[in-house]
């Protein structure tokens, strides 16, 4: 097992297009970055006008009270700003994105492109034949990508704080006294993500195909997906049981610091729960199928 992990990193560190999702989403830090400062300097002028009465209409943002805008589509990133207009400390902005289901975007994207890449190049055909037991080669994958996954969202983190205090200039505190609730939602978050990306390797696996695994998981970050299971549920069943409740990206979602029992606890269940699931048909499917 160690020597087939050790072989799948040296493979991950060598593929390039793992190599470019991972330099995208570092570019998207910076890009990130500029935008919650210009959120923040856009409340700090709303704040203002309000104070001197001459307000004026800004079409495109709308800000409620707390400082978040409201009214996109799909993936939405609230930036949290205090009733003065600045940014708060950093570790609530990156909890935020983390819940935003961004990050998992392009790490679902990395993880597709690495499980299929030795399919498609007959690599995996020939470890195959030398490995006792297939679900060993599957498991090592699995621990590779979320060694993959922890790092990208260590590094999104430093790279997003630096970008904020060298090229942007905010001086914006980290928030070191939030790190122990930070910890749980870091945690929460990880598990989340390994168990959608579990799910959508499962889908990998049954299309065969990467454009097909990279829409739906795109689909399902964007919560279209998910969406869609409702309906068709409650058309088949006709029941009014909240459905949503239940899934990943809901959990995703709800996941952040200030967060009650409740949802920590919903949200270790459905966790544990998909990422055992969709794993025990991942092993299952990845044993029994035609590798040659």
């Amino acid at each position: 097992m160690l020597n087939l992990i050790r072989m799948n990193l040296f493979r991950m560190v060598h593929t390039r297009g793992l190599i470019v999702v991972f330099v995208l989403l570092m570019g998207f830090s910076v890009l990130s970055g500029s935008m919650s400062v210009y959120d923040s300097e856009e409340m700090a002028k709303a704040i203002e006008e309000q104070k001197t009465g001459a307000q004026q209409e800004n079409p495109g943002l709308v800000v409620e009270e707390n400082g978040e805008q409201i009214g996109s589509v799909g993936i939405t990133i609230h930036t949290p700003i205090e009733e003065d207009g600045s940014l708060s400390d950093y570790i609530f902005i990156y909890c935020e994105e983390l819940s935003s289901g961004i990050l998992l975007l392009f790490i679902l994207i990395g993880a597709v492109l690495f499980f299929r890449g030795d399919e498609k190049c007959g690599f995996l055909k020939n470890i195959a034949g030398q490995t006792k037991h297939r679900y060993n080669i599957f498991f090592s994958k699995l621990i590779t990508v979320g060694i993959y996954t922890f790092v990208c969202m260590v590094c999104y983190m430093f790279v997003e704080y630096i970008v904020f205090n060298t090229l942007i200039e905010t001086d914006i505190n980290f928030g070191v006294k939030h790190i122990p609730e930070a910890l749980k939602v870091f945690a929460l978050e990880y598990l989340i993500h390994m168990a959608l990306i579990s799910g959508l390797l499962l889908i990998t696996e049954l299309t065969k195909s990467t454009a097909a695994a990279v829409t739906i998981g795109i689909l399902s970050v964007m919560g279209i997906c998910s969406m869609l299971f409702s309906a068709i549920v409650q058309k088949i069943f006709h029941i009014n049981f909240n459905v949503a409740k239940y899934y990943l990206t809901t959990s995703m979602s709800n996941v952040n610091i200030g967060m009650d029992g409740d949802i920590i606890k919903l949200a270790l269940g459905v966790g544990i729960t998909f990422f055992i699931i969709y794993n025990i048909a991942n092993v299952y499917w990845f044993s029994h199928k035609d590798i040659v």
